[in-house]
């Protein structure tokens, strides 16, 4: 296992990620959640399921957090820069999984890339908000926050800033704020060994400051400009019908829009299931 890996690609832009499982098995890119980072693959179960699989588990930070140097870029062009990414690595095929606010840019690699992907699954994943419904899965604080980072997204970057030293210091703290939880997601919240990982994540999203996470939530507000139903990639989607994060409309809003899209809707499940089917979501693909 190692999380603090990372590349240069050949503009110079840097990419920080993890590797964990099998370093000869089927390779498996997974975009992370935001605020999230290439840490979240060292959650316990998903560290145990790529070993028992034998499959190579890469986490790629995103632009401006952990590890990896700050771009702009869009949605519409993240497949480039995973392109370079897994031309590094040696990576011809691969699956890619996105998490949550990570399913917008597993979308665009599976239009981007499809001459490259395999399959594609999709964790509790937000939808393109030009989708039809798509603003009203959003709760009253995605809709201020998202309204901001699409209109002023410089003072987005202003709270993210100020945001980012109390995250890196104590992001167990900040997990605990989150109120609005199902008790399946309190439950593992609870779980010492799976709260201290997820922190972990968080604290590194902020690693650099808060421009990072700010951009990511600019591009979460705006339209993902992906030509959703010409996407031909086989995608799995999962999500949790007790999802009070990302409710679970968006994934069905997500895969009206999808021409090949499988889903599978576990009942009690929260946002936070890969924690507890990281092994179903994964045989899925493989």
């Amino acid at each position: 296992m190692s999380t603090d890996l990372y590349v240069e690609l050949a503009d110079g832009t840097r990419i920080g990620y993890a590797e964990v499982g099998d370093p000869e098995g089927p390779p498996v890119v997974y975009f992370h959640g935001n605020p999230g980072s290439r840490l979240e693959v060292d959650l316990p179960a998903s560290r145990r399921a790529a070993e028992q699989l034998g499959i190579r588990l890469l986490a790629p930070d995103r632009p401006g957090m952990g590890l990896s140097s700050f771009r702009t870029f869009t949605v519409r062009e993240y497949p480039q820069l995973i392109g370079r990414f897994a031309d590094i690595l040696g990576l011809e095929r691969f699956v890619v999984i996105g998490l949550s606010g990570g399913g917008k840019y597993a979308c665009a690699c599976a239009w981007g890339l499809h001459d490259r992907l395999s399959q594609v699954a999709l964790v509790s994943s937000t939808c393109s908000p030009d989708l039809p419904g798509a603003k009203a899965t959003w709760n009253r604080q995605d809709r201020l926050l998202f309204t901001l980072a699409d209109r002023v997204p410089w003072l987005v970057r202003m709270v993210f800033a100020k945001f980012a030293p109390d995250a890196r210091r104590d992001a167990e703290s900040l997990l605990s704020m989150l109120d609005n939880l199902g008790p399946t997601d309190r439950d593992l919240l609870g779980r010492e060994e799976f709260r201290q990982a997820l922190a972990r994540s968080v604290a590194e999203a902020f690693r650099q400051g808060g421009r990072g996470v700010a951009h990511d939530n600019t591009l979460e507000a705006r339209p993902w400009n992906i030509p959703l139903d010409q996407i031909q990639v086989p995608i799995q989607i999962w999500h949790g019908e007790d999802d009070r994060l990302v409710p679970p409309q968006a994934s069905r809003i997500l895969a009206d829009a999808l021409p090949h899209a499988t889903t599978h809707f576990v009942p009690e499940a929260g946002h936070f299931m890969i924690a507890d089917h990281v092994d179903n979501i994964l045989q899925s693909i493989l």
